[in-house]
């Protein structure tokens, strides 16, 4: 990868906060992230785990979704896991999903990266029915 994955996911976690997309949640959120962050073991798979669920309540958070993304790829890094690759690969989806033409073509470019490499990690190279996240399908105004 040619960007560095902490730091994309710190930069994505500020745009949640500036553009407010878990109103009530951000306390927990920042509780949860800065807990995952400064912990290891059951403690840091507690706060990934509330940061999930922050997540599920809040599908529409684009920012807060790349975040997860992001902190998935981390965290897979550090505890390499299938349902990690799993949970990080449905992320991508739902993200890919939701944010073609609602954000920048940079962010898009890393998340479809990671997808992939989610998808190496499950020892797959190629996704059936998947090829409407590429970006040329979205070339002709789908």
């Amino acid at each position: 990868m040619k960007f560095d994955t902490a730091v994309a996911a710190q930069e994505a976690f500020k745009r949640t906060q500036s553009f407010g997309e878990l109103a009530d949640d951000l306390d927990s959120a920042v509780e949860a992230e800065e807990r995952f962050a400064s912990s290891a073991g059951q403690d840091s798979t507690d706060a990934y785990e509330a940061l999930l669920k922050i997540g599920d309540r809040h599908s529409e958070a684009t920012a807060f979704l790349e975040f997860l993304i992001y902190t998935t790829w981390n965290y897979v890094i550090e505890l390499p896991s299938p349902d990690r690759f799993k949970k990080g690969l449905e992320l991508c989806n739902r993200y890919l999903k939701a944010a073609v033409g609602k954000t920048d073509k940079t962010q898009l470019k890393q998340i479809r990266e990671l997808r992939h490499s989610f998808l190496n990690g499950l020892g797959r190279t190629e996704d059936e029915g998947m090829e409407e996240y590429d970006e040329d399908a979205f070339a002709g105004g789908d």
